[in-house]
């Protein structure tokens, strides 16, 4: 993952890193970077499109519920329903016998030392958002590029934002209709 992140890219990660502490894990998740995203001041057009602070919670309740289910997208639910597979059912059972969140492959605790990890996800994102960068002929990788990196990568999150209509595409072509300052960062 080699690259120059701006300050606002890295105040994003440290934070990022600060939430998952907070939840009680070491490992820095997509969710994570999605919050700190939100934080940052940066972010208004972001919030915006989501509808507010209540909306953004939705979505991370529904990333939330989906990890707890074993973190299966709506589409790879509905490939399961059609073979027959109830997974609420599946994840009770589960649940029954192992604990609640035990198809959460997500959950590390945290551990005693100072050093972190950064979860596949959120790995993905940061290669995804250093694609975005240079793809745009940029020089350092900066909270816009984030944001894209999130909205690229496949996953829970990013499902989650387009079933709101916040896609890659609509954002780049509100960059481009605002200035890339005002629709994206």
């Amino acid at each position: 993952m080699a690259g120059k992140f701006d300050s606002s890219a890295r105040t994003i990660i440290a934070d990022a890193l600060v939430r998952a502490r907070a939840e009680g894990t070491s490992r820095i998740g997509e969710e994570h970077l999605f919050a700190a995203l939100l934080a940052n001041p940066d972010s208004g057009p972001l919030l915006s499109r989501l509808g507010g602070r209540d909306e953004a919670e939705a979505v991370r309740a529904e990333v939330r519920e989906a990890r707890r289910r074993g973190g299966l997208t709506a589409g790879e639910e509905q490939a399961l329903a059609g073979l027959g597979i109830d997974l609420d059912e599946v994840v009770a059972r589960v649940e029954a016998r192992l604990g609640a969140g035990a198809l959460d492959s997500t959950s590390v605790p945290a551990r005693r030392s100072r050093r972190a990890s950064i979860s596949p996800e959120a790995v993905a994102v940061l290669n995804a958002a250093q694609r975005q960068k240079a793809a745009h002929g940029d020089r350092q990788t900066t909270a816009r590029h984030l944001l894209l990196g999130l909205l690229a990568q496949p996953g829970l999150l990013s499902d989650a934002l387009a079933a709101r209509g916040i896609t890659l595409a609509s954002v780049l072509q509100a960059m481009e209709a605002g200035g890339s300052r005002e629709a994206g960062r």
